[in-house]
């Protein structure tokens, strides 16, 4: 079990800042409950939906609206900075949690920021909710998200890795599209993909400055257990793994060759995925399907190339096609004063709500696969620059995989490993080196929460 005192040093903060809206938010709070919600008038009880995705653009204006009509005794009020930073936006709302502020339906952008704060009780466990319905999480939704067999939240989009690949640059290199192939063929892929013309390098692939991609191999694609940087009991590091050597030569390689956008450039410039990839400064990335739409371009990206998809490369050549999905997941706030209100709307927009949105692929197994493909590629401004036939393949053929939820400290555990990785690639240590220095410091920290 965690530490009182990892728990109590985020608790404290959160003390503080109630100290300081105790009087101001008593009174308020008194006053919505008794009139059943935000002063409505018609007996609707109000509950609000906090979020950190534009709605325009997301369609969530649509999903409301429908929402609202299928359920009249419920208004939804959407809060979102509107500019679709889930970093900035878990801030605000921790500080909203500790200023006491009305907060009902919150949207997590994956499992390890719902853990940590399902660990601080800000969420509700719904099981009473599933069992009084009748249905089995695992028979309705592909990801699991379930802490301890207790679930605290429902999954909404899924995000299955992939690659995304210029369909032009491939043809240009006399390469065909894999339907399965390996790490080391992927890297052969970025090699010939690889030109320079006018003193400027377009890279065969790309991988982003996030630390999972330091680990992605383990992180992305490592069927049933040991997907994190903790084994699944969260009692042991689990940085001295095959997969996590493997990603860090494929990482090596490609500064080795030249086929991967150099690291020091990525993280000296701040390079984004999204512009590398549809500027055309690399011909392939490897990604999760939650980029699918803006293949089709937007408008504020367009599309000018087509692209094609190609499943995740596996460790070893027969190995089964299988990638670790996440995705979106809704909880209802411990303090809401319409529990039940916030739980009929995540329960209705993680089934028929995200396939009416239209943007996403939903983690819900009844949802009609090849009509929700058409209705987000025909939402996109070039709906021909993304190629169906393809993509249908990678999602009908890829094994899906739920991992073990990461620990609740798991963002200290990435900043070591970010140390120690930076270190490799920058300053030139080896790969048993950075290995040996991660699992320790790992292990170090597990230890000091046990």
């Amino acid at each position: 079990m965690l530490k009182k005192k990892w728990i109590q040093a985020t608790v404290i903060s959160v003390l503080v800042a109630l100290a300081t809206s105790a009087c101001s938010g008593a009174g308020g709070n008194s006053t919505a409950e008794e009139t059943g919600g935000k002063g409505s008038s018609d007996g609707a009880v109000t509950i609000k939906l906090h979020t950190w995705y534009p709605k325009k653009a997301d369609n969530w204006d649509i999903v409301i609206e429908e929402f609202e009509k299928k359920h009249p005794e419920i208004k939804v009020e959407f809060n979102s900075a509107e500019d679709n930073n889930s970093n900035e936006y878990y801030k605000k709302l921790d500080l909203a949690a500790a200023s006491g502020d009305d907060l009902d339906v919150i949207m997590f952008s994956n499992m390890a920021f719902l853990s940590q704060r399902a660990e601080l009780g800000l969420l509700e466990p719904v099981d009473a909710y599933i069992e009084k319905e009748g249905f089995s999480l695992a028979d309705e939704y592909s990801s699991d998200t379930r802490i301890k067999d207790v679930t605290y939240g429902l999954p909404g989009k899924l995000s299955t890795p992939m690659v995304f690949i210029n369909e032009s640059r491939l043809k240009e290199a006399g390469l065909e599209l894999p339907k399965e192939w390996t790490w080391d063929q992927y890297m052969e892929y970025a090699k010939a993909m690889t030109t320079t013309a006018n003193g400027k390098t377009q890279y065969g692939t790309y991988f982003h400055s996030w630390i999972q991609f330091g680990y992605f191999i383990q992180n992305m694609g490592q069927s049933t257990t040991g997907a994190n940087l903790t084994t699944d009991d969260g009692l042991k590091a689990n940085i001295d793994t095959p997969a996590i050597r493997k990603s860090l030569e494929v990482r090596l390689q490609g500064e080795r060759e030249g086929s991967a956008t150099p690291y020091s450039e990525i993280v000296s410039q701040k390079l984004n995925y999204r512009p590398q990839y549809f500027n055309q400064d690399t011909s392939m990335i490897t990604m999760a399907s939650f980029l699918v739409p803006e293949a089709g371009g937007t408008e504020q990206v367009p599309a000018t190339f087509k692209t094609v998809f190609a499943p995740l490369p596996t460790m070893n050549a027969g190995d089964p096609l299988t990638a670790n999905v996440s995705g979106d997941v809704f909880g209802v706030y411990s303090k809401s004063k319409h529990k039940e209100a916030a739980y009929t709307f995540i329960r209705w927009f993680t089934t028929e709500g995200i396939v009416l949105q239209g943007k996403n692929f939903p983690s819900w197994k009844k949802a009609d696969l090849n009509k929700v493909v058409d209705n987000i590629i025909a939402g996109t401004k070039t709906p021909e620059k993304i190629d169906k036939e393809s993509l249908m393949y990678v999602l009908e053929n890829t094994k899906q995989a739920t991992p073990a939820v990461a620990v609740p400290y798991h963002a200290e555990l990435e900043k070591v490993f970010l140390e120690e990785f930076d270190k490799m690639m920058l300053s030139g240590v080896d790969i048993d080196t950075t290995i040996r220095n991660t699992q320790e410091k790992v292990q170090k920290i597990i230890d000091s929460k046990q």
